[in-house]
């Protein structure tokens, strides 16, 4: 080593310590005056570059860090730097080769496997990602960051037990970890597991008063319990974070507001700063002017054993190939379930990305030429809206599956007049197609076949009213609760059937009942069935099915209207208060449609006492369904409105953030 490199290494060593303590300028100088002494010199090029991107030159710190490697290829931190550079600038490929090269030089470096991991998962590589988080705690058992990874990603997989198993050894390792905490709960709450995810909730909160996501997650676990003794609390400081407009409403899950009686403009500004918390695209999807024949794909996670697959399996079968291709993206991996096969069967394509990134699967939507991409899943737990903002189709359309805005991620929301009156349009970021009637279909499922049981069999009075309420427990609001214990007091020997969730919900929905005065004995819980056949025949016990408030039925509602159940609902501010009243209103039960809690509650205990009222409303919505349970017409209103928007796309009229309303003609 000559003197001259001893000095300068020197002075390298004494920028660092500059660099380190904040005091970015002079270190900047003393790497300048390195590098103008030896050009060459590895370390400053390196230091240099790390400096350059935290002053916001990325394109310096990788020119920068490109020399460094090619005079020190075998340095892993400087692999590991410019890994982390590319990284951040959208460059997964090449920082997974950056970090393959760095292991070999250091394959016992815990911190590197943990690096990689989180590369390789952001491409899709989740096996490969998880075989280096599992090095990394074998080298490093205390490595808190590599085991909550590493539960995040077995919870992601499906593999819950093994994922609760590993949070909770990142809790037994770093327990003053909010973000740990928070994992744990998530996972817990896949679980089931209501009340432990709402204690580690609280912890993280307790750790970080200010961690938003934690905040919502811990509304979400009390909602499946049916606990609602923080709900105001919390609804509270949500509101008052939507409406200050901080970078932290980003934070917000949109699918989780959906439960909070928060009116339309506050949810799109929720869903709004979530899509521009993502990436946007460099460009949009060259618009292809043939139109003869159009592309459709379905993107979603829930084409198998899942209300959207259950609405949507026949309409696949329906579309007219004559002038429809038809594919489905499916963001999830197969089920395996008859639905889904039967999915398979009705469309031309099948295109599984569920184990690839946003990027490659918006390569593979554009290499498949999709003209119209129909969006099924928005902001829901297992969409990708990620690969929306990558803009893979010309035409981007929101339907069924989310009830409210993408942020402006699709070009247009297909709705109706009922669950989104034209004067809220100007509050969504994206345009506004209205299609005639209801844009819900109904599950066409022969039910014939169905096992004919009784009352009795499912716990049920021979006589006497009986109420149904089939949705999710995590849509009853304290609000909707109190009308149902008023409706069942001034109904003698009527009850309520709820669907059944976890012990734990079902005994605070029981002490509910007995504080409002009502016996817990006249609340009915349905078990969950397997075959959808059963679960839709046993809606022929029920003489009316109870909307909820907040966020109502959704395929439920669909469910109990196909099957000939009248649907009382009352219609709130905001959409997913309003699929309720717009199939109502499609099938000829408007005066089933109200807009106070004490309208609710009259109409209800006035159907329950008038046998012949509410028989003539059963007759109306008989002879309202007429052919609309094969879904036929359906179809056709729905092809055409893909054809009429996709001609106003070419003609350049349909524009993100101006709404425009679209009518189809087609009844």
């Amino acid at each position: 080593m000559t003197d001259n490199t001893n000095e300068l290494d020197v002075i390298v060593a004494e920028a660092l310590s500059k660099h380190r303590s904040g005091d970015l300028s002079s270190a900047a100088t003393a790497y300048d005056i390195v590098l103008a002494r030896d050009a060459n010199h590895a370390e400053a090029l390196h230091l240099k570059g790390i400096l350059s991107g935290q002053q916001g030159r990325p394109d310096e710190a990788l020119a920068l860090l490109d020399r460094a490697v090619s005079i020190a290829p075998r340095d892993p931190r400087i692999l590991t730097n410019r890994a982390t550079l590319r990284l951040e600038r959208s460059d997964v490929v090449g920082a997974i080769e950056d970090y393959v090269a760095a292991l070999l030089h250091a394959p016992d470096d815990a911190d590197l496997h943990f690096n990689i991991a989180g590369a390789l998962a952001i491409a899709g590589r989740l096996d490969e990602a998880m075989t280096h988080l599992e090095q990394a705690i074998e080298l490093d058992p205390s490595h808190a960051r590599a085991l909550a990874n590493l539960g995040n990603l077995y919870r992601q997989l499906g593999r819950t037990k093994e994922s609760r198993e590993t949070l909770e050894r990142a809790v037994e390792v770093a327990p003053g970890d909010p973000q740990v905490q928070h994992s744990l709960g998530i996972t817990l709450t896949d679980g089931r597991d209501y009340v432990a995810a709402a204690a580690r909730f609280r912890r993280a909160l307790e750790l970080d008063k200010g961690f938003i996501r934690t905040a919502a997650q811990l509304f979400y676990a009390n909602i499946h319990a049916c606990d609602w003794r923080d709900r105001d609390k919390l609804i509270g400081n949500f509101e008052r974070l939507i409406d200050s407009g901080a970078p932290a409403v980003s934070e917000l899950s949109p699918l989780i507001t959906l439960f909070l009686p928060l009116g339309q403009k506050r949810l799109n500004a929720v869903s709004d700063a979530r899509a521009l918390s993502i990436q946007p695209p460099s460009s949009e999807t060259p618009l292809a002017k043939e139109t003869s024949k159009l592309h459709v794909a379905y993107l979603s996670a829930d084409l198998g054993q899942h209300p959207v697959g259950h609405l949507t399996v026949d309409l696949f079968h329906r579309h007219d190939r004559t002038q429809f291709e038809v594919s489905v993206i499916l963001l999830a991996p197969p089920d395996g379930s008859e639905v889904q096969n039967r999915v398979y069967e009705g469309v031309d394509h099948v295109e599984d990305v569920s184990r690839v990134s946003a990027g490659e699967a918006a390569k593979r939507i554009r290499e498949l030429g999709v003209d119209v991409l129909v969006d099924l899943g928005g902001f829901t737990r297992s969409a990708r809206p990620e690969i929306l903002a990558e803009h893979p189709a010309p035409l981007q359309i929101g339907w069924l599956g989310y009830c409210g805005s993408s942020g402006g991620l699709n070009d247009v929301l297909l709705v109706d007049e009922a669950v989104l009156p034209p004067g809220d349009v100007d509050a969504f970021a994206e345009s506004v197609a209205y299609l005639p009637g209801t844009f819900m279909p109904l599950n066409n499922v022969d039910v014939s076949d169905a096992a004919r049981d009784t009352r009795a069999d499912h716990g049920l009075p021979e006589t006497g009213f009986v109420f149904c309420g089939f949705n999710t427990p995590t849509k009853i609001d304290p609000e909707t609760f109190a009308a149902w214990m008023d409706i069942l007091k001034q109904v003698d020997g009527s009850v309520l059937w709820l669907r059944e969730h976890v012990s734990t919900t079902t005994h605070n929905i029981q002490t509910a009942a007995h504080k409002h005065g009502v016996d817990p004995d006249r609340i009915v819980f349905a078990p969950p069935v397997a075959d959808m056949r059963d679960h839709l025949a046993r809606h022929r016990h029920a003489d009316l099915f109870l909307d909820t408030f907040v966020y109502g039925a959704h395929s439920t509602a669909a469910d109990a209207i196909a099957m000939g159940l009248p649907v009382l609902t009352r219609s709130g501010a905001a959409m997913p208060s309003r699929v309720g009243a717009s199939l109502c209103r499609a099938y000829g039960l408007r005066d089933l449609i109200t807009d106070t809690t004490e309208g609710y509650v009259w109409t209800a205990v006035e159907l329950a006492q008038d046998a012949s009222l509410m028989q003539a409303r059963k007759e109306t919505l008989a002879s309202g369904l007429g052919e609309a349970r094969n879904n036929e017409k359906f179809v056709r209103k729905l092809e055409a409105a893909y054809r009429r928007l996709w001609e106003v796309k070419v003609a350049g009229n349909l524009t993100p953030g101006k709404p425009l309303v679209i009518t189809s003609d087609v009844n």
